[in-house]
């Protein structure tokens, strides 16, 4: 960070990061580890469906599905008190209830995986039960309630409060089970020692509560004004505070814990400023106020003052009862103080600006400034890239240090990685070839010959060339070894000081890779690469075309830019692979209008006015219309799209909306066209700008899960990898969940299936397919699954008319006519065919018209000399004159 500013303390740069973080103010930001709300999840699965939990349920809470378990009820409460009344909980993990309880919720809110989100709980729950109280049976309603914070161990940020409360239930005051809810509550408080008060100080009342928030809020904002100058007094804080979340009076209940000049000043204040009090020119005041103490490397004072402030707006809002919210949640301005601290601390990209350089007097004339220029030409090694300024700044600075190269390239495919490692080899002047590795020349290797030719390959490289792993994310992803040769690696890095390494990576690698060893990263001096701008794709098009010895006008370089920044990738066909196509688009159209002696230059009108991804210009809506039959489903699938039309116009008009959810159930017997109407739908949510690429994915059981513990979920969130911007086709969904599989498997393929599909919802449709019946049961075998998918469609049988018309169409598509008796020879065919579940319908068509083709040919091949017409028609007596049930007649495709 530039300026004057103080560094950012270091336990608050997770803040930073897109990491999971779970930030209680109150505690300091924690990286949430991979799985471990998954695994409190099955703990509290786990719990309710004890035998001892079956018949105890309640049809009165409003937030649960109904009927609710009473021991689901309370643990909501108990989640939400945790953190600590009022307490600021924040970052992309903060969510705890809808994290933790999401399968049992009615109506769970959508996830964030923004570190800047925030919340705040006031439940009234206090130990030792509260929902429970309508058990019967007393003393298994407090073992239950023990058990509730039982099963939410390894929640570092909560685990104070919830061991103290352990304790207490260890310990439990000596009273009769079977007081009233209130009593009970009142003995258990009076009971907790000073320890216990001490982590969770609710249990001191109101009024002790109240007490321990202002001596935390008056700590904080002492320390504050001693960091900057001219702040506003302790009770003119206090005095807006309590203007702010809209009491009529100052709770006399301050008086208790303030002394009696504060008290008076604090009233006296609140009196006299109520009437032109302006709520948003505080807030302002506050932002600023907290910006400045941020800069002079007070965050921890500035969030310590934000959660006893909005600690003690609950307090005051509630007395004299328990602490309660009302109203609006911006009592504070937390939203605006973290988006400051990312705005002053978070990493940003640096800009030269030309005229430090131009007007620094007499620069150009220093001996240590001509070296300077000296070393920084000579070491301009990226001449052949397009844009990517963070590469070619990094690779200059490498070249010019004379120091051993670590470089980690991460950014999307197409992106010139390849080409600056090339850059890079040729600059180094290494003696040897550099050596590219990938991570598939381990894979399926036993761990000790993995090791044995990663250290081969080291050896041989140190020193001699420059070592490329090519995918190094991949590499510590891969399944059984991938974790130990990542290590292995990073030891071998220590062994080899002179190894050369540049290891390329996908946009979120990074995170794959830290995730395998943290500290490995530190081992490498990393630059990301981007998606070019429409002037690099201009300048790449121009590069392109000038390869094979055209040259283009300035409005054909242009409009090629903006056509190819407008394209929608798909998968790896993306950004500068995409260039080459368009470049043999165009020259083809300029070959096309060009006289045989003239000079070829490629011009505007050569350039298409649209290019998909696939090279082709296509209207998928079209060809879905043009498909046979499927009324309904055109008709539902038209709905969908007016849907997504109408939200962009709402967007457009900076209307509100929401991300609706796309996943989509299709069910019906083979070859009902399930696959080609997903396949549509992809590239229909690519030209509506739902989804980046329009891709589709076809995937079964055997793609997700794995073959032993912990190969599953790694599996499945590859495959979703695979199809992020497209849309996951998943055939015969049910046998993940069905028993006949003998293992538990599919089931945590559809748990990591369901968390992935509410993680990517803005850029990636999964649909599932398979038979009616079984679809529902598979609906059924997890409880968030249903929820998941927005629409249901089934695809009906054809009808014989509608087969017939598939016929027709398949034969017209291979180059055949049908004669006109073909069609009463197919309906004839079509009753004498069994139509059980198994009955393909188009595919059937298919391989009939595959098993007609060939008798056809044998037909033609014995006519001396068969006419053309002969070649292309198709006749009845090429058809099979028995059902397609008897399998010596139809040996071609049955």
């Amino acid at each position: 960070m530039g300026g004057n500013a103080v560094g950012l303390p270091e336990h608050l740069e997770l803040l930073l990061t897109d990491e999971p973080v779970l930030d209680v103010y109150a505690y300091g930001p924690w990286r949430v580890p991979d799985g471990l709300f998954a695994e409190i999840a099955d703990r509290i699965d786990a719990l309710l469906a004890d035998p001892r939990c079956a018949d105890l349920t309640t049809n009165d809470h409003k937030l649960l599905t109904l009927p609710a378990s009473l021991v689901a009820a309370d643990l909501y409460q108990i989640i939400g008190f945790l953190p600590g009344v009022s307490a600021i909980r924040a970052g992309s993990q903060c969510q705890l209830t809808d994290r933790l309880l999401r399968r049992h919720l009615s109506d769970p809110a959508r996830l964030t995986t923004s570190n800047t989100w925030w919340n705040t709980s006031t439940n009234l729950w206090r130990p030792p039960i509260d929902w429970l109280i309508e058990v019967p049976d007393r003393d298994l309603a407090l073992r239950l309630a023990r058990d509730c914070l039982a099963v939410l161990e390894g929640i570092e940020p909560l685990e104070g409060r919830r061991r103290a409360l352990l304790r207490l239930y260890d310990a439990p005051p000596d009273c009769d089970a079977d007081l009233t809810k209130s009593e009970l509550r009142a003995r258990w408080a009076a009971h907790a020692d000073d320890e216990i008060l001490a982590e969770v100080p609710e249990l001191a009342g109101p009024v002790g509560y109240l007490e321990w928030v202002w001596s935390g809020f008056r700590a904080a904002t002492d320390h504050l004004a001693g960091v900057v100058p001219r702040s506003r007094l302790i009770g003119t804080h206090l005095s807006r505070l309590l203007l702010q979340c809209g009491l009529d009076r100052v709770p006399v209940e301050l008086a208790a814990v303030l002394d009696d000049d504060l008290y008076k000043e604090v009233s006296a204040r609140f009196r006299r400023e109520r009437s032109g009090f302006r709520a948003a020119a505080w807030q302002e005041e506050i932002r600023l106020w907290l910006a400045e103490a941020l800069v002079e490397g007070a965050a921890d004072a500035c969030r310590a003052w934000l959660d006893m402030a909005t600690r003690m707006v609950a307090c005051a809002q509630g007395l004299p009862g328990e602490p309660q919210r009302s109203g609006s949640r911006d009592h504070t301005p937390i939203d605006e103080f973290q988006r400051d601290l990312r705005r002053l601390y978070a990493p940003r990209r640096r800009v030269v600006n030309p005229l430090a350089a131009k007007l620094a007097t007499g620069r150009e004339d220093r001996p240590a400034a001509r070296a300077e220029s000296a070393a920084a030409s000579s070491s301009d090694v990226a001449t052949g890239l397009v844009g990517q300024p963070e590469v070619v700044e990094l690779l200059q600075e490498v070249t010019a240090d004379g120091e051993t190269v670590r470089v980690l390239l991460a950014g999307p495919e197409g992106t010139g990685r390849r080409l600056a490692v090339g850059e890079l080899a040729t600059a180094l002047r290494l003696p040897r070839e550099p050596v590219w590795l990938t991570h598939t020349v381990f894979a399926g290797r036993p761990l000790y010959e993995a090791a044995a030719r990663l250290h081969a390959e080291v050896r041989d490289a140190a020193g001699e060339r420059l070592l490329v792993i090519d995918g190094l994310d991949e590499f510590a992803g891969e399944v059984g070894n991938g974790q130990e040769m990542i290590s292995e690696l990073h030891r071998l890095l220590t062994v080899h000081p002179d190894l050369h390494l540049v290891a390329l990576c996908g946009e979120a690698g990074i995170e794959r890779i830290r995730e395998a060893d943290p500290a490995l990263l530190d081992r490498f001096r990393v630059a990301r690469t981007r998606p070019f701008t429409v002037e690099e794709y201009a300048e790449l098009f121009d590069r392109e075309v000038r390869r094979r010895g055209v040259r283009t006008y300035k409005r054909a370089r242009d409009a090629a830019g903006e056509l190819l920044a407008a394209t929608p990738p798909t998968r790896t066909l993306r950004n500068a692979r995409l260039v080459s196509q368009l470049a043999d688009r165009a020259l083809a159209a300029a070959r096309s209008r060009t006289e045989p002696d003239a000079e070829l230059i490629v011009k505007r009108a050569d350039v298409p006015r649209a290019f998909g991804s696939s090279g082709v210009e296509d209207d998928p809506l079209a060809e879905l219309e043009a498909l046979t039959g499927l009324e309904t489903i055109k008709r539902e699938t038209g709905l969908l799209i007016a849907m997504t039309r109408a939200e962009g116009l709402r967007r457009e008009q900076g209307l509100p909306g929401t991300t609706p959810a796309r996943h989509m159930v299709f069910t019906g017997n083979p070859g009902t066209g399930k696959t080609m109407v997903a396949r549509l739908l992809a590239r229909i949510y690519k030209r509506l700008g739902t989804l980046s690429s329009g891709h589709l994915v076809e995937a079964s059981r055997a793609h997700l899960v794995g073959e032993y513990v912990g190969q599953t979920a790694p599996r499945t969130r590859r495959l979703v990898e695979r199809a992020m911007g497209g849309v996951l086709f998943i055939d015969e969904a049910y046998t993940l969940t069905q028993p006949s599989f003998k293992s538990d498997f599919g089931l945590e393929a559809v748990a990591e299936l369901v968390k992935l599909m509410e993680d990517h919802r803005d850029d990636l449709v999964v649909i599932v397919a398979g038979y009616e019946q079984e679809m529902a049961d598979f609906l059924l075998a997890n409880p968030g699954l249903d929820s998941r998918f927005a629409k249901q469609l089934h695809f009906d049988d054809y009808t014989d008319d509608e087969l017939c018309a598939v016929f027709e169409r398949l034969a017209a598509d291979d180059g055949f006519v049908l004669a006109p008796e073909v069609g009463d020879a197919l309906r004839a065919t079509l009753r004498r065919t069994a139509r059980g579940p198994s009955f393909g319908n188009g595919r059937f068509m298919r391989n009939l018209l595959d098993s007609v083709i060939a008798r056809q040919a044998q037909r033609v091949t014995g006519l001396d000399r068969p006419a053309r017409t002969d070649l292309v028609t198709l006749r009845a007596e090429d058809l099979p004159s028995r059902p397609a049930a008897e399998p010596e007649e139809f040996g071609l495709y049955l």
